[in-house]
């Protein structure tokens, strides 16, 4: 099933159809992700391009499995702020859903701060620190 999501976040040139389909297929196809799958994602991330990173932060916006949430905390620390942004709204994505039960660990990791971060991720941090504070 990776290989079918990574062939589509590679494939869709268009920002309109990503963001009005593409998400939704991505978000389709990690729900049928194995734990194989999974570690090719973790895998992945690493050596993938700044668009791919955030479309993959995108398409795990919806996801209540904690692997989506770890890999979403790696992608934090991302050095382009694009990654880091769509990162951050999908964590608060699956905040607001209820699938984050140890709020602990994703306040410690967005209180660490990132080298380059804009005013607006920071913002972002400190919104999202604070209602999983609350």
């Amino acid at each position: 099933m990776f290989k079918e999501y990574d062939f589509l976040l590679d494939s869709i040139g268009s920002e309109d159809y990503w963001s009005d389909v593409g998400i939704d297929i991505a978000a389709s196809k990690i729900s049928q992700f194995d734990s194989l799958s999974w570690g090719e994602l973790e895998s992945a991330i690493s050596v993938k391009s700044e668009e791919w990173r955030g479309r993959c932060a995108e398409s795990l916006g919806d996801s209540n499995d904690e692997r989506a949430l770890r890999i979403l905390l790696a992608l934090l620390k991302a050095k382009e702020e694009s990654v880091v942004f769509h990162a951050v709204e999908s964590i608060e994505s699956i905040f607001l859903a209820g699938y984050i039960f140890d709020r602990s660990q994703v306040i410690l990791t967005l209180n660490e701060g990132f080298e380059g971060e804009s005013r607006t991720v920071k913002l972002m941090m400190a919104t999202l620190t604070k209602k999983l504070s609350e």
